[in-house]
């Protein structure tokens, strides 16, 4: 069985099921049609027995002859098919029932055999010991008024026998004898052996329309349990587009959907997980480079002055400021880093409170004047009266309008311009934008600007003064603060930032 396939062992689970209910409903039919039929036969030898009972005893009131009373015993057992016998007070068999030459039906019973029975015993009784008399012992409820029936082995004719005994009672109720009325149920088991052979045929025909209709239905379960298996395998070798062609909406359809959904999130967390071990791999490659330049300087400057390379004052001095500017340089590095690694735990987000961004607004804008002022360009902040507070914290708020800012005027030639400026949105919102006259970003950096150490003029990296955290610091800062952030840009026009914060609920 374990070596079956599932459809097969569906079938024979189905065809056993069908098989046990058929069988029983057949065997429970046949039991009721023959206990049906059994007590039919001894509801109608009852009726009969009665009445020739009623007979027997009227004719024996008018002295009616034995030879007549055999003859009407004789006419009944070809009509009721069945053996009568008579027996006296005393449960001795009197008179029998013998079937005319050329009747049909139950063939009567030879009185040779009957009269050579009593013959051999001494005085014409039975023996005592024998099945015949024990038989007859068992007619205490005839012989106390009572009609009396059962279905035995007869012990004298050697076949089950339907036997109904009715006694004769005289006028003031005291028994007489009784009427033994013994029908074979050999008819009842031909007749059943036909219903048998009907049904069985029939049942056949059931058993085989059965296990086509059922062969057909596990046919159409397994079908998608299939397609189910060769996706599943599909997605086990990497194949995450892989999908199962659902059909229903029961239960096997909704399993074909959750592995679709599967897939697709696998496939979105492969794809993921592709663009973080990226991410990883270049920000590895990236600290390190960024690490090796200015650690190489300090290196070679160092070992210069200490081989007495460079002896002249003015050298050295200048060598030191070049040691200096390159430690400040590794400083500001890792305080990025660091500060980056804190902003993506987890304690970071709960320490926001509610703050006025206008004030936030007015204070970077004067903390960046004296950069756009030294490089000749304008700096305006257009900020509207009575602004809601936002939800936010305040130095991460500042770090992050200095980063924008800061990165307007770094790539704002001179005579440009730069703005910034606060309006509220009737979805409790406000919003930030910072609008500048720089070089712009071409379209294909755009949807990398926010990743580590990314720069979008990649042949000044050497010379750049960022550390290229900056963006990603920022997005950190706007995920913390649930902002959304939208920009655009073309080159040689400028960039345009949005920033949509949550407003404070008075």
């Amino acid at each position: 069985m374990k070596n079956l396939s599932f459809q097969m062992r569906l079938v024979a689970g189905f065809m056993l099921v069908i098989t046990i209910v058929l069988v029983s409903v057949l065997w429970g039919a046949s039991a009721f049609i023959r206990d049906r039929m059994i007590t039919s036969k001894q509801q109608e030898l009852i009726r009969k027995g009665t009445d020739i009972a009623e007979r027997i005893r009227t004719a024996r009131e008018s002295k009616g002859s034995d030879t007549r009373i055999n003859d009407i015993l004789s006419d009944l057992d070809t009509y009721l098919e069945a053996h009568i016998w008579i027996l006296d007070a005393s449960r001795q068999p009197v008179e029998f029932s013998t079937a005319r030459p050329g009747a049909s039906g139950m063939g009567g019973m030879g009185p040779g055999r009957m009269q050579g029975m009593m013959r051999n015993t001494p005085g014409g009784t039975l023996p005592p010991m024998s099945p015949l008399r024990n038989f007859l012992a068992d007619l205490d409820p005839v012989y106390r008024g009572e009609i009396w029936s059962t279905v035995i082995d007869h012990p004298y004719y050697e076949e089950k026998m339907v036997v109904v005994g009715v006694p004769i009672l005289l006028p003031d109720g005291k028994v007489d004898g009784a009427v033994l009325l013994n029908s074979p149920v050999a008819a009842v088991n031909e007749f059943m052996a036909h219903i048998y052979e009907f049904v069985g045929f029939g049942a056949i025909i059931g058993i085989i329309f059965s296990f086509l209709v059922v062969r057909l239905f596990t046919r159409s379960l397994v079908r998608p349990l299939r397609a189910m298996q060769a996706t599943a395998g599909a997605i086990a070798k990497g194949d995450y587009s892989a999908r199962v062609e659902v059909r229903s909406n029961d239960e096997i359809g909704s399993l074909g959907n959750t592995i679709n959904e599967l897939a697709k999130d696998l496939g979105d967390y492969m794809l993921e997980v592709g663009k973080t071990e990226k991410l990883r791999r270049d920000f590895i490659a990236n600290v390190s480079h960024e690490l090796r330049t200015p650690l190489t300087v300090i290196r070679g400057y160092t070992e210069a002055m200490a081989d007495g390379i460079v002896k002249e004052p003015g050298q050295v001095k200048l060598y030191q400021y070049l040691i200096r500017d390159e430690v400040i340089r590794l400083e500001h590095l890792i305080k990025d880093l660091l500060n980056l690694s804190r902003l993506q735990s987890s304690s970071a987000a709960n320490s926001l409170t509610p703050v006025s961004l206008a004030e936030i607004a007015a204070h970077v804008v004067q903390l960046i004047s004296p950069l756009a002022e030294s490089k000749k360009i304008q700096l305006h902040c257009d900020v509207a009266q009575n602004l809601p507070q936002v939800h936010g914290n305040r130095d991460q708020l500042i770090q992050l309008l200095l980063i924008f800012l800061d990165n307007a005027v770094k790539y704002t030639l001179s005579d440009g311009s730069v703005t910034l400026s606060l309006l509220q949105n009737e979805a409790d919102t406000l919003t930030c934008v910072i609008q500048d006259t720089g070089v712009g970003i071409p379209a294909e950096d755009l949807p990398y600007i926010w990743e580590r150490f990314y720069k979008v003029d990649k042949s000044h990296q050497q010379s750049d003064e960022g550390t290229g955290l900056g963006l990603a610091i920022a997005k950190q800062i706007l995920d913390l603060h649930e902002a959304k952030v939208q920009v655009t840009s073309e080159l040689n026009v400028g960039t345009r930032i949005e920033l949509e914060f949550r407003t404070v609920t008075p």
